[in-house]
């Protein structure tokens, strides 16, 4: 029974932690406005590769693909805590 509880709020603490938390992409140089710019010149690169290759690939190859291309120009992505927005 006291496993069954502590499974439960071990579960409902990490619930309580995935909201305040973001996946974000940052850049030391770079501007919001250049963050669009290369994601979308990053998702256009990604969408021909998928298309390419179609047979074997995936969304989620695509999503890859895309993140991949945004290191390439120098945005790392980080998980930054919500500033409650």
């Amino acid at each position: 029974m006291k496993k069954i509880g502590f499974v439960a709020l071990v579960l409902f603490l990490s619930l309580g932690m995935t909201g305040c938390y973001r996946f974000v992409a940052e850049h030391p140089e770079k501007s919001e406005k250049e963050f669009y710019e290369d994601q979308a010149l990053c998702e256009e690169k990604a969408r021909k590769y998928t298309q390419e290759r179609l047979e074997d690939q995936t969304h989620s190859d695509e999503i890859n693909h895309a993140r991949r291309c945004m290191r390439e120009l120098g945005w790392e992505y980080r998980f930054r805590r919500s500033s409650g927005e």
